[in-house]
């Protein structure tokens, strides 16, 4: 049986004839105003970049200087890393590690949008209902973290992760002693079902963008963005001024390019793409963000109030 559905856009008439109440589907021709365009409706584009198949790394330390936008509601900055083999195993399995996240829903809650901070790992299988195993801590550093740059550090080694917001460091750039680390998690156990040490001894990669909206903020109205307002042009900014990644999680060497293995220092006056690829993408990001990435939202250039090179990921509303 075939079943054909009609949508009319046009009048109903009706007339009745021997009894029988008739309705027929009537030509309808509107007053046309002299531009039948409707209005568009607002866009939001983004910049993400990512180091997958370029570089990634096993244990180490990693160091990120950002300075992250004033989140307000909407707005979801990140950096993170995920197992190189997410395009064979996918995600979980492949392992997430969160170093820096902000814009988060409980942050609104509170209104510490701009203190409210996430980090964690996630790691595989997907559970029922989309579950997974995760450890994650979400609370309020004690000051601002979208005032300034500030430096997000990463240790890891066979036994533990760390996360550490400005640690010292010594002339050498080796974190001093008496730094203390905002998270902790040991990866050296492999009982359980799921057991964490299956999943945090092989490279990941390094992922940094902006997100709009989504599941994080808990916002997938375009209209309840707050970020991007009439005030800053409807833009909003976030700046990395350096990535490092050194072999060590805590070296003992005479010179920083001791035990360096990678680094961008975005001191060029365009994105180096033998290190990073700048993502294009409408899928909203995996978690129902409003974002579109596109590559005319990555750059290069001076971050104004210091002066700094840095790599700059740009939202929009348009």
């Amino acid at each position: 049986m075939k079943t054909r559905i009609s949508f009319f856009t046009g009048k109903i008439g009706m007339m009745l004839i021997s009894g029988t109440l008739m309705l027929c589907a009537c030509p309808y021709v509107p007053n046309i105003p002299d531009d039948p365009t409707p209005p568009a409706e607002p866009v939001i584009t983004s910049g993400r970049v990512n180091t997958l198949n370029k570089f990634s790394f096993r244990y180490g330390r990693m160091d990120v200087s950002a300075k992250l936008p004033q989140t307000a509601n909407g707005l979801w900055p990140a950096v993170w890393m995920m197992g190189d083999d997410v395009e064979t195993v996918g995600w979980p399995e492949c392992s997430e590690i969160d170093i820096v996240e902000m814009g988060s829903r409980d942050g609104i809650n509170e209104g510490t949008q701009d203190r409210f901070l996430t980090r964690g790992a996630h790691w595989g299988p997907l559970l029922l209902g989309n579950g997974h195993p995760n450890y994650m801590l979400n609370d309020a550093y004690p000051k601002s973290l979208q005032d300034d740059f500030h430096l997000y550090t990463l240790v890891w080694d066979e036994r533990v992760l760390q996360i550490y917001i400005d640690p010292e460091l010594d002339a050498n750039l080796n974190l001093k002693p008496g730094n203390t680390p905002c998270y902790e998690m040991l990866i050296n156990v492999y009982d359980g079902d799921y057991p964490v040490g299956k999943y945090f001894h092989k490279p990941d990669f390094i992922i940094m963008n902006l997100a709009v909206g989504g599941n994080f903020p808990q916002i997938h109205d375009i209209n309840q963005i707050t970020a991007l307002h009439a005030g800053n042009n409807y833009e909003a900014t976030m700046y990395v001024d350096f990535v490092r990644v050194f072999r060590h999680t805590k070296t003992n060497t005479s010179s920083p390019e001791e035990g360096l293995v990678w680094q961008d220092l975005f001191d060029g006056d365009r994105v180096d793409e033998n290190k990073w690829n700048i993502e294009e993408n409408d899928d909203g990001g995996g978690n129902n963000e409003l974002q579109s990435y596109r590559r005319a939202n990555v750059s290069v250039g001076k971050e104004p109030t210091s002066g700094k090179s840095c790599l700059i990921l740009k939202a929009k509303k348009e």
